[in-house]
């Protein structure tokens, strides 16, 4: 994976009508890149969304492995990863992307691709039907193209929705008794999985209250069924989830479910609470761990930090290690960080490639890695960067691998987190020494940096065509 909208004007309605439709109006292209998953998907309603983020591909571990680059400071251990059982080999690639044509130039690296192009139909109340960015004649060009490109790609395309108050997720999965739009709707995805010849279906539903657990997990049983009857595969999207570190595990119980929640998990609040790993690992063939977003873009607590930074990752494999099988277990990291400011409340920013460029362009200071207690101790001036000196504990004995650009804008001293090759290439042999299946990345677009795909081109036996 995020608060995305779509704007139902200019997009393809999917029902049992709408199916079969000889041609369907194209998407326009957006005006802007949007600057997280979480808003990406309010642009869609402006046409198919031009994206945010890197430019992965499929990781080839060819070479000898690469040392793991996590910092810690003295005396303070590295956590221990989860068992190292599970696959072996390279470290399956995939993306999500909303841009066709950056899909189309690196499809030969990749295993698999999630083309982001539906949402459910319907905002307080679903019909069961979708709706799609890209027509009936698109989606059939599209996916030709792509698998002519890589004949052993997977296209397994994204329904994505973000709980809000504007928008729900009840009917769809039988809320309110309706088991009826529920199964129209799972009726309607398989029939675009067989018309348009898809190799599956990612399920990406974030944000739901705990009371409609129960009901996602018997959403998630019967379109998994459907799906293996075809010899297709489903894919679920979850929210990320750490160790609880308490003494006694407590259970939650939330109205609407028959059974309290276990809370071995820290993150107590919606869409964590709905998305019971274990569970999802016994019945989905893929699991995409959203690990990112762990410094939001906001002001407010944890404030300034960096989006994924290997302390982290480590925290969530060890959860996620124990309840998902390492062969379905995917970890889904950005290719964006935030530029904040300091020492005033000016707009909080996405940071990009070209960002990266423009800040460099002008007066900063580049560290990597990055101590934040070393900076706030030896920076002049330091003292007034009050958005980041209340939050110095949360930084406390961590050295993140992620690089920074500290600089002044406006009459604001600002710090940009971001990705660069090395903190990339530390990421992944992160993810290949925990041995699961492979990462994803939110995702492909054309705003990447060269050098990241320099690296992961290096490790590939496939050639473009």
């Amino acid at each position: 994976m995020s608060t995305k909208k779509r704007k139902n004007a200019g997009e393809e309605p999917v029902g049992q009508d709408a199916v079969n439709q000889a041609q369907a109006p194209d998407a326009e292209a957006a005006d802007e890149a949007p600057k997280s998953r979480r808003q990406m998907f309010v642009w869609l309603g402006a046409g198919a969304a031009i994206a945010l983020v890197l430019t992965p591909l499929a990781l080839r571990y060819a070479h000898s492995e690469p040392k793991v680059h996590v910092e810690k400071a003295p005396g303070i251990e590295t956590l221990k990863p989860a068992e190292d059982t599970g696959p072996t080999g390279p470290l399956k690639a995939s993306s999500w992307s909303f841009d066709y044509n950056v899909m189309l130039k690196y499809a030969h690296l990749y295993d698999q691709l999630h083309p982001f192009i539906y949402s459910i139909k319907g905002r307080h109340h679903n019909t069961g039907e979708l709706v799609s960015s890209w027509g009936h004649t698109q989606k059939l060009e599209r996916v030709a193209a792509l698998r002519a490109k890589n004949p052993n790609l997977k296209i397994i395309p994204t329904i994505f929705r973000w709980e809000n108050p504007g928008e729900k997720i009840n009917e769809v999965i039988g809320l309110g008794g309706r088991t009826d739009i529920r199964d129209k709707h799972i009726g309607i995805i398989i029939k675009e999985v067989d018309t348009y010849g898809y190799d599956g279906i990612d399920i990406d539903y974030e944000g739901m209250s705990c009371g409609k657990k129960e009901k996602f997990e018997e959403f998630i049983v019967k379109l998994s069924g459907e799906l293996k009857a075809r010899n297709k595969l489903l894919s679920v999207a979850v929210h990320p989830k750490t160790p609880f570190d308490g003494e006694t595990v407590k259970k939650q119980k939330c109205r609407g479910l028959k059974n309290a929640i276990e809370m071995d998990f820290r993150e107590n609040w919606r869409g964590p609470l709905t998305h019971d790993y274990k569970f999802l690992g016994q019945h989905a063939d893929m699991v995409k761990i959203m690990a990112y977003e762990l410094h939001p873009r906001k002001y407010r607590n944890p404030g300034p930090g960096p989006q994924a930074p290997g302390t982290w990752l480590e925290e969530i494999i060890e959860y996620a290690g124990d309840k998902i099988p390492r062969e379905k277990l995917y970890m889904a990291i950005p290719t964006y960080g935030y530029d904040w400011g300091l020492n005033c409340k000016a707009p909080v920013k996405a940071v990009y490639y070209n960002d990266v460029l423009r800040i460099k362009g002008g007066d900063h200071k580049r560290v990597q890695p990055t101590d934040i207690g070393k900076i706030l101790d030896t920076e002049k001036g330091a003292k007034s960067w009050r958005n980041l000196a209340k939050f110095r504990d949360i930084h406390e004995d961590k050295i993140y691998e992620d690089p920074t650009l500290w600089y002044k804008s406006g009459g604001c001293q600002r710090v940009a987190f971001y990705m660069d090759r090395t903190a990339f290439a530390e990421k992944m042999a992160l993810l290949q020494k925990s041995r699961i299946a492979g990462f994803s990345f939110w995702q492909l677009t054309k705003d990447n940096d060269p050098e990241i795909q320099d690296y992961l081109s290096t490790m590939l036996a496939r050639p473009a065509k």
